[in-house]
């Protein structure tokens, strides 16, 4: 059911339904202090050989703070300092309607990571549909997200402060169970590890169905199944009230899930010139014995 900016986050075939131009931004607080911050600008425009469509440009970034480093001699990390983890995406989306029905999009995306010595950039792309089948008002969202090759992780070895071309190069490997097989690396004294990490490869497919359309009022109804890469299936059901397409409600469920499952949140809409408008929403996510989750986000539409 997005509609906006925010849609490339989810579905990148969205985007085709924006109205002519939007600007989101989003803050979503996770447990354990982590802070997940989004921005997307969309817009519909002319492209030279892909013609009417709309493209747009989007980024995400996931900070941590500093963490403590910690050891079999210093569990809590006490003394043996802290280290930095960032993660962040910029992308390009296209999305057009290829029939009066059916939408498609796509997204590609560049991708980096690093945490403590480990540094890798890479790459991945997002597929998405949408389909409005025609019967009363059902429309049909399918997207796969986050396409592409494993993350291979390069190390800064010798200290001085850049990436090695030979992650192998100054770092010894040895083998602690005597079973003649060198157990990997041995980085400042401890065995490290080095593998290949693949993107969290998901699958989603919804479908949503207006149940409730007067002149004063609007509510939606929306079920949809998401697949990860590590675990099982989840089954997500939400809806969505519009009172005078100024103030919504909504309220979810989410099935399969390892800690809670309720959602709930609200939005305001506030249209300050003609075909433009100012929203801001809020969003509440109970995970169980985890710290709740809140989002909040604004978008204008121009």
């Amino acid at each position: 059911i997005a509609d906006d900016a925010s849609s490339v986050f989810w579905n990148p075939a969205g985007i085709a339904n924006i109205g002519n131009g939007d600007l989101f931004a989003g803050y979503t607080q996770w447990p354990a202090d982590i802070n997940l911050y989004s921005v997307a600008l969309a817009k519909k425009m002319e492209i030279p050989v892909l013609g009417p469509g709309a493209l747009a440009f989007s980024g995400t970034l996931l900070n941590t703070g500093l963490m403590n480093r910690t050891t079999e001699y210093d569990p809590d990390g006490a003394v043996s300092g802290t280290f930095a983890y960032e993660d962040y995406a910029f992308g390009l989306t296209y999305g057009k309607y290829l029939t009066d029905r059916f939408a498609f999009g796509a997204t590609v995306k560049m991708v980096h990571e690093k945490i403590a010595d480990w540094d890798v950039n890479s790459w991945a792309v997002d597929l998405g549909t949408y389909y409005e089948t025609g019967f009363k008002s059902i429309r049909i969202g399918m997207a796969i997200m986050n396409f592409g090759p494993d993350l291979t992780f390069k190390v800064d070895d010798d200290g001085d402060g850049r990436v090695d071309e030979d992650p192998l190069d100054g770092i010894s490997q040895d083998d602690d169970n005597g079973d003649g097989v060198l157990d990997g690396l041995d980085l400042d004294g401890e065995d490290v590890e080095q593998k290949d990490t693949p993107l969290p490869l998901t699958f989603r497919a919804g479908v949503a169905m207006d149940v409730l359309q007067t002149e004063s009022s609007k509510a939606t109804l929306v079920a949809e199944l998401a697949h990860p890469p590590d675990n099982e299936e989840r089954y997500q059901f939400g809806g969505e009230y519009w009172f005078q397409d100024m103030l919504a409600v909504r309220a979810g469920w989410k099935l399969n899930m390892d800690e809670g499952g309720f959602t709930a949140g609200a939005g305001f809409k506030w249209p300050f010139a003609e075909s433009s408008s100012f929203s801001v929403d809020y969003a509440f996510n109970d995970i169980g014995r985890l710290s709740n989750v809140h989002r909040v986000s604004t978008s204008i539409t121009f």
